[in-house]
């Protein structure tokens, strides 16, 4: 793990003070204890920026009140989430498209409990 200050301060760490100047790299433990910390550092490898504290959720993508079609398809199923109605009324705007998503169809089929139709 590797982070770099962003500012010159002493942190208390493993029973001592530890003096560091802006703009140094700081590897190993100390690194984490200073992302763990809140301090002024900024994440440099990949471990770094990966780490995210405790309890830290993503934030859900927020899904629209209103169906667009156009959007993609893992966009559209959102919009539906276990709802049949809303399968259904998605489903019914894709098929009137002039090339329907076929993979698209078959799940709102499925979600919306509708036979398939048969081409």
């Amino acid at each position: 793990m590797l982070v770099k200050t962003r500012e010159a301060f002493s942190p208390y760490f493993n029973y001592g003070l530890v003096p560091l100047a802006k703009g140094e790299e700081v590897s190993g433990a100390l690194a984490l204890f200073l992302l763990e910390t809140g301090s002024a550092v900024d994440p440099v490898d990949d471990d770094a920026k990966a780490w995210r504290p405790p309890g830290h959720e993503e934030p859900e993508p927020e899904i629209p009140a209103e169906l667009d079609i156009e959007a993609s398809a893992a966009a559209v199923l959102a919009w539906v989430g276990d709802d049949p109605e809303r399968a259904a009324e998605a489903l019914a705007a894709e098929q009137a498209k002039d090339k329907p998503r076929s993979t698209l169809v078959k799940q709102l089929e499925k979600a919306a409990a509708v036979e398939p139709v048969e081409e």
